[in-house]
């Protein structure tokens, strides 16, 4: 295991590339798009962006808007289903309603190429499953069944 050391942006692209991570960067943002998780049904947009004290893998989920209620009545269930996730509703006037899914890395100290990858693998996969979960509940706009009501079919 190589010890941990400051990261950059070059440390970053180089470590996705070694753990098979395809991204790709654009002119309108500093964050790496993962097109593993844009491939996605229902994702709209996944990039990994470094921060000063880390990294920060957001992933925005396009919600439909009838389901803005039942999503938001249940946040707090998913939020605990996800705990290496922080899962919230950005909803902006001029834009269709979006779930993200935020998965965070604390680097301050350092990090190598294990705890990079291990991070990153395990963020793709829980935000797989959260979207997988969504669609199941037709909360996302993507092949869902349009007679389905959007929410939980659990009892209280």
């Amino acid at each position: 295991m190589s010890s941990p050391r400051a990261i950059d942006k070059a440390t970053v692209e180089q470590w996705l590339a070694e753990a098979r991570v395809e991204f790709f960067t654009c002119d309108r943002c500093e964050g790496l798009h993962l097109s593993t998780l844009q491939e996605t049904e229902g994702v709209i947009d996944s990039r990994l962006f470094l921060e000063p004290w880390g990294l920060l893998l957001t992933t925005e989920l396009e919600i439909r808007p009838m389901a803005l209620l039942p999503l938001a009545a249940d946040l707090g269930r998913l939020n605990m289903d996800y705990p290496t996730l922080k899962l919230f509703q950005d909803v902006v006037d001029d834009a269709t309603p979006q779930l993200v899914a935020a998965g965070t890395c604390l680097g301050g100290a350092g990090l190598n190429l294990e705890q990079f990858a291990d991070f990153v693998a395990n963020t793709i996969r829980v935000t797989r499953q959260v979207a997988a979960e969504c669609l199941q509940l037709n909360y996302l706009f993507a092949q869902a069944d349009p007679d389905m009501q959007p929410g939980s079919s659990a009892l209280h």
